[in-house]
């Protein structure tokens, strides 16, 4: 009774007057969560969907749920949609299923704006509910205030499709001249006929107003199926609107908003429903061809009329969904081949669209639970008109059906009943069938006439199928939970992947069904055997390895959305067309080029569930708005399957440079890509990861940058490494260039330029040169030793690979020839050399026109104009070197090394894919000229192309020094706006102005989140003014146009020496080296405003420690890291802890990610040199330089001749495992020594490590022994042969140290190893050093205290498997006896 008392109270009662007294109602425990709310009986809200019982619920309800029915009826009645002047005359109001009445409410609040509530003569209210109904006739009259109208309120239900109608309202009386309709969230209640509440409203009256509000998501269908019951010409929709981010609920939750609002008058012609004799129809879309996409959407558009409401979907099976979901794939797509076998040429395209549909309405009739799977057998009539497909239509659905319930963990017993079909020659008219289909392909649908015939069904499963005469629909595909597949592979102790050719089988139909391909390629089912269990994965696969095609086939296997992150437009655009070539276009793409109502157009689509693969950038994840999107699709029931990272590599050679959205890729996708929930899973989306280059620095990087707080937890097998840089096909060459008359780098690469159709006409005649049959037999050969390749098959194989190709002498300016070339240019921008437009005009002075130029952020016509032959030659920069698929590349040359081996093979590899011969080259010349580092005041001598890549290096890492002073700036100096709009509980958002985000952050209680936004459009007068303070400290400046004038004055010298940086990435930077510590918590970019999104949580300055604790982990053993936070600890006395931990982060950073880069460059200055000077035959130095990358890739510790400083004795020592365990250098004993063992597990300690990582080390060393392993030809003892001890324990070493050792297979390993080096030891009669290694896993942290005694474990389980068997060996001789 207080409520209502409080009520009454208030007069011009309005919704929010109504919130704000149901909240001080809401029982205290649930007072800050009302929507979690359960009374003493077990009742709750059911997230919104309850039926409301007592007050208590009513209260709870309206407190966690009444702000959005007020932000979505606020919408409804916009002024500029809504038709107030038909008020004029006269209205009454008919809230149907009104609850407590706020739709009524709303109306009221907005007519007394209007100024015509006068003009509200009646309401009714209908809810069959008691409770909800008295309070909404509360709530009404009050709202009224001195108004008087009349209330009438009906405790009835609407229509429905299911039984007695008794207790419904059938029929309405109107008397005003205007009736408003309100439907706020009704209509989309399955319970609730369409067909019925049209037949109501239209019952009487003259002008109507319909609002039909809900939610967007599974059953929008519902609202918009609602319009199709009346006829076009007599509706007029004044708004039409859908939003799946609407708002979000006080628990965070997202809420969409769908509203289809239209007006109708009974005044001239009361026939304005269609007089379907049941329901509306339903246009579906599905089509198969021989090519796929060809011909107009309308051909594959038809409708399907049934004696049920096919607009309601209850509990949706994820394999159903995912077979209807495979049917209208494309429009159309390909048919199975097993279809386009069977069908003749004689109205062959007719037949194929009547499989599709026959399959598609299939579909829907198990989806719509009127098929009883249970069954024994189906018994189908279908009826066709002048075709006979239905047998061969639902046979190839069964064999679909089959192949994937047999693959899965869950679902595999849900095998289909025996199908007999049935036509209508022997159709009986005292039979019942199971379901009937009766399809026309000539016919146009007429629901108003067509009449379900003489032949019965079961349940009403009965079909009506007719073509389309327009397309008034969206294709729909559902996305419901994720379907976990069962293992493709299974791994042995050598680490080898074994297909498990059970479940293989099935996956190579979907192979072939959707990519037309018989097999797969190496290392591809292991990567799709973790992705179809849902298992995150990274996955390498050599260049034209067939990497877009393990995601592409995952991501159709699920029900769900599959968001693919490609870094260049380029790319995006040529895996959009492959997919559009195997006829799939359930997919589309946003990047730059995408604007205005294009791109709205596209993120309704996707919100919308008409999307299976969206390609984006990461820079779109860093969007708010858009985020906010995706993360609301789980509350409109669009469910994500995979969060895909093409060039996976990116992360870690592009986020520290110069894309830093890349590091936050891992954390974005986990928090905002989400699937559908399901109790007791991993309700994230699998990390798929791919890449066909990345060794193992960068690959440790990436898995880094990945996982961590609130992100993903990678596990040690997630990474399925089968990338090979040891390509058959493809050789390498360096290019000595004559740079004797050069002064300076810059000259270099002047005559690089006047010299490049020269080195193309030189490598032209090598490529050829290269093919002669001796030259072939080497190169297979080496290619065998390399790879340690004893099996004869693939020994047959390689011997038998054709690597012949013709290669015309002037192919670049030719226009018919099968060979093309890439030439990687170093920059874009025509202001330099090397540039493609300053290599584009030397080209064109040498007369040579028909190539095309790429920069990465061109129009992609350039692209397309090379791929489809258009011309010959593209100058590109490096962003053409990835993912793009032209098999007929023969050439690459590049002007100067890029600045990893990582990109240089990524790069080369263009060429090549089609598996013929191919030439990757590099113009290098080994002259140095003199540079000074103005910092240290040192002098070197670099390159010009170490000098090139150097001076992008230094562009990205600008000092430590100049870092800190940015960090500074954004804690305390800038001008940022602040907001609580992110507090619990704020409803009246409110900015302000700060000096920096840490201005407040210690005012508020710890947990409160703040919110920032910091402008990176600075004026030019206030970054003159940081630049003084930095020139003066000889910093890197800001670039403003005095800067500019600055490197002018100075000839350059002060911009070259010390660096200009771009403000909004130096803030960019610092935001993210802030999140490590986490005193950043979140951050978005808006980029119309230029403008970060920031927040910061309130926290005890511990917690910093916890965040860079956590990150240092990624990198070192758990006491390393102890010692470092006591560092950071003693630096926060005089430093305080923030800046304390920034400092250290800092300087890490450095010491580790920069000094990586700086490694890189030398890398490639070695790589070049090497051949430079080789003094060999090019064909022979093209074999050392395939030794380079191949060992490069698996294992610095592998390579030759690798040394790594010691600083305990202050220089550099060999550290190669590979010389050091190689029979042609040492002998036996020598290789087998325990000194070698003492030697590498020092790769953890710091005077090897140094500046690196101990994780990183370890994966090196382990490489390394994994690599040698296999071609280790064992250790000799008394005519015995044993594995090398040294490898094998090593390699316990290294297993224990990652802490491997749980899993199952790796622990079947370490067993193995041990019990053979035990064994060889025993004979040796030098047990006492497994003692001495005992003890070494200890002091070297692989094992801690409490399992120091595991080698004593590992000892007794020998010993007892060894009294086992000889307990066995006498068992067999008692029982022989």
């Amino acid at each position: 009774m207080s409520y209502i008392n409080d009520i009454q109270r208030i007069n011009d009662l309005s919704i929010s007057d109504i919130i704000r007294v149901s909240s001080s109602y809401v029982p205290v425990a649930f007072k800050s969560c009302p929507w979690a709310y359960r009374d003493s009986e077990g009742r709750t809200l059911e997230h919104g969907t309850a039926v409301l019982e007592t007050e208590e619920q009513c209260c709870a309800y309206m407190a966690a749920y009444g702000p959005m029915h007020r932000h979505k009826l606020q919408r409804a009645l916009d002024e500029n949609e809504f038709p107030y002047r038909a008020l004029s005359n006269g209205v009454e109001i008919y809230d149907w299923g009104c609850g407590q009445g706020i739709g009524t409410v709303a109306v009221i609040e907005r007519l007394r704006e209007q100024g015509t509530l006068s003009k509200l003569k009646k309401i009714t209210l209908e809810e069959p509910s008691n409770v909800a109904r008295q309070r909404a006739v509360l709530h009404v009259r009050q709202a009224l205030g001195s108004h008087s109208a009349e209330i009438i309120d009906l405790p009835y239900y609407l229509p429905s499709d299911n039984g007695d109608n008794s207790n419904s309202v059938t029929e309405i009386d109107v008397q005003e001249p205007c009736a408003i309709h309100i439907f706020s969230n009704i209509l989309d209640i399955e319970a609730v006929s369409l067909k019925g509440v049209s037949k109501m409203i239209t019952s009487s009256g003259n002008q109507h107003i319909a609002l039909c509000i809900g939610p967007a998501n599974l059953n929008e269908s519902r609202i918009n199926t609602f319009s199709n019951y009346f006829k076009k010409e007599s509706l007029r929709v004044f708004t039409e609107f859908r939003d799946t981010n609407f708002g979000r609920h006080p628990n965070g939750r997202a809420y969409g908003c769908l509203i289809k609002s239209f007006t109708y008058s009974l005044a001239r012609n009361k026939d304005i429903l269609h007089k379907y004799s049941y329901f509306a129809p339903v246009q579906l879309f599905a089509s198969y061809s021989d090519t796929g996409l060809q011909g107009s959407i309308l051909q594959s558009a038809f409708e399907v009329l049934a004696p049920f409401d096919m607009t309601a979907h209850k509990n949706l099976c994820p394999v159903y969904a995912l077979v209807s979901n495979l049917i209208s794939r494309g429009r159309p797509t390909i048919a199975s081949q097993k279809v386009l076998d069977a069908i003749s040429s004689k109205d062959r395209a007719k037949s194929l669209n009547a499989v599709a549909r026959i399959q598609k309405t299939f579909a829907e009739a198990i989806i719509s639970e009127r098929l009883d799977i249970k069954k024994d057998t189906w018994e189908i009539l279908v009826i066709e008109d002048d075709m006979s497909v239905a047998k061969l239509a639902l046979n190839d659905f069964a064999e679909l059906y089959h192949h994937i319930v047999a693959m899965t963990q869950d679902y595999s017993e849900m095998t289909l009943p025996i199908i007999n079909i049935h036509g209508k020659k022997d159709a009986a008219t005292d039979v019942t069938y199971d379901a009937i289909i009766d399809i026309s392909i000539d016919q146009i649908c007429n629901p108003e006439e067509v009449v379900f015939s003489k032949y019965k069904a079961n349940n009403d499963c009965y079909f009506i199928v007719r073509s389309s005469k327009t397309v008034y629909a969206e294709r729909f595909l559902y996305t419901t939970e994720r379907i976990k597949y069962k293992p493709l592979v299974e791994r042995d102790t050598q680490g080898n992947y074994h297909n498990i050719e059970e479940v293989c089988t099935h996956l190579r139909y979907f192979l072939n069904l959707i990519f037309r391909k018989e097999d797969f390629r190496p290392g591809q089912l292991p990567i799709l055997s973790r992705a179809l269990q849902l298992k995150s994965v990274i996955g390498l696969l050599p260049t034209g390895g067939g990497k877009s095609l393990t995601y592409q086939l995952a991501a159709m296997l699920q029900p769900g959305v599959s968001l693919v992150v490609d870094p260049l437009k380029g790319l995006m655009k040529d895996q959009y067309d492959g997919l559009r070539k195997t006829g799939i276009d359930c997919i589309s793409f946003i990047n730059g080029d995408i604007v205005g109502d294009e791109r709205t157009k596209r993120e309704q689509a996707l919100t919308g569930s008409q999307i299976q693969i969206m390609f984006l950038s990461p820079e779109r994840l860093s969007i708010h708005r858009f985020r906010e999107v995706l993360r609301s699709m789980r509350e409109s029931d669009v469910f994500f399957s995979y969060g895909v990272i093409d060039e996976v590599h990116c992360i870690s050679e592009w986020g520290h440079d110069f894309r830093l959205a890349y590091l936050h890729l891992g954390r974005n996708l986990y928090n905002y890509v989400l699937p559908k929930e399901v109790e007791g899973a991993d309700n994230h989306i699998s990390l798929f990861g791919l890449t066909a280059t990345a060794s193992f620095d960068v690959l440790a990087d990436v898995e880094r940058e990945l996982s961590g707080s609130n992100s993903y937890s990678l596990e040690d097998d997630a990474t399925v490494r089968y990338e090979n840089t040891n390509r058959l096909e493809l050789q390498y060459y360096v290019y000595p260039v004559d740079a004797s008359a050069a002064e300076n780098a810059w000259d270099v690469g002047d005559i690089k330029e006047e010299r490049l159709l020269d080195v193309i006409n030189d490598v032209t005649g090598k490529l050829e040169e290269i093919q002669d049959d001796g030259n072939i037999s080497v190169i297979k050969n080496r290619f065998l030793e390399r790879e340690n390749i004893t099996d004869l098959n693939k020994k047959e194989e390689i011997n038998d690979a054709d690597l012949h190709t013709d290669v015309d002498e002037d192919w670049y300016s030719v226009r018919e020839t099968d060979t093309a070339g890439i030439v990687f240019c170093l920059r874009a921008s025509e202001r330099s050399n090397l540039s493609v437009p300053t290599v584009a005009n030397s080209l064109k002075n040498r007369h040579i026109t028909r190539f095309s130029t790429y920069k990465g952020g061109d129009d992609t016509t350039c692209q397309d104009e090379f791929l489809s032959g258009g011309t010959n030659l593209m100058v590109a920069t490096k962003a053409f070197g990835m993912g793009i698929d032209k098999p007929n590349v023969r050439l690459t040359v590049h002007l100067n090394y890029p600045g990893s081996l990582e990109s240089f093979v990524q790069e080369a590899g263009r060429a090549g894919r089609d598996k013929k011969m191919a030439l990757a080259t590099i113009m290098y010349s080994p002259k140095t000229f003199p540079v000074k580092n103005a910092r240290t005041g040192q002098w070197n001598h670099y390159s010009a192309d170490y000098s090139n890549n150097k001076f992008f290096y230094d562009s990205n890492f600008l000092g430590e020094e100049f870092e800190l002073y940015v960090m500074e700036l954004l804690m305390n100096g800038l001008q940022v706006r602040i907001s609580n709009e992110e507090i619990a509980g704020t409803e009246d958002i409110k900015l302000g102005r700060s000096n920096g985000i840490l201005q407040f952050i210690d005012r508020y209680d710890e947990g409160t989140i703040l919110t920032y936004y910091v402008s990176y459009e600075e004026t030019e007068t206030v970054l003159d003014k940081y630049n003084a303070y930095l020139r003066s400290r000889n910093m890197p400046l800001f670039k403003t146009l005095n800067a500019e004038q600055v490197k002018i004055d100075g000839r350059f010298s002060y911009i070259r020496s010390y660096g200009s940086a771009d403000y909004k990435d130096a803030i960019q930077k610092a935001i993210y080296r802030m999140c490590i510590i986490g005193l950043i918590d979140d951050f978005t970019e808006d980029y119309a405003r230029k403008t970060f999104r920031i927040t910061t949580i309130c926290q005890d300055e511990s917690r910093y420690y916890d965040y860079l604790r956590l990150y240092y982990r990624k990198y070192y053993s758990e006491d390393r890291v102890d010692v470092m936070i006591e560092e950071v600890k003693q630096m926060a006395m005089v430093d305080g802890a923030i800046m304390a931990c920034l400092k250290h982060l800092t300087s890490f950073i450095y010491r580790s990610i920069a000094d990586k880069r700086a490694r890189g460059i030398m890398d490639m200055e070695q790589f070049c040199n090497m051949a430079i000077n080789s003094g060999k035959d090019w064909k022979e130095t093209n074999e050392d330089l395939k030794d380079f990358i191949y060992y490069y890739f698996n294992s610095k510790y592998a390579r030759e001749g690798f040394v790594t400083y010691d600083s305990s004795v202050s220089q550099e020592v060999p550290f190669s495992l590979k010389d050091d365990t190689n029979y042609d250098i040492h002998s036996e004993s020598e290789i087998s020594d325990f000194g070698l063992v003492k030697k590498y597990m020092r790769v953890v300690d710091p005077d090897i490590v140094n500046n690196d990582s101990q994780k990183d080390n370890i994966k090196h060393l382990q490489g390394a022994v994994r690599l040698i392993r296999r071609a280790d030809a064992g250790i000799n003892v008394e005519g015995e042969r044993y594995g090398n001890p040294v490898l094998n324990l090593l390699n316990i070493f290294c297993i224990l140290y990652l802490g491997q050792q749980d899993n199952e297979l790796l622990e079947e390993e370490i067993s193995n190893d041990f019990e053979a080096v035990v064994e060889y030891y025993s004979n040796k009669n030098s047990l006492n050093l497994i003692g001495e290694y005992a003890n070494l896993l200890v002091q070297h942290a692989a094992l801690d205290e409490p399992r120091a005694d595991y080698i004593q474990k590992l000892m007794t389980l020998i010993q007892l498997k060894k009294h086992l068997n000889n307990l066995n060996q006498i068992k067999n001789k008692y029982i022989s006896l």
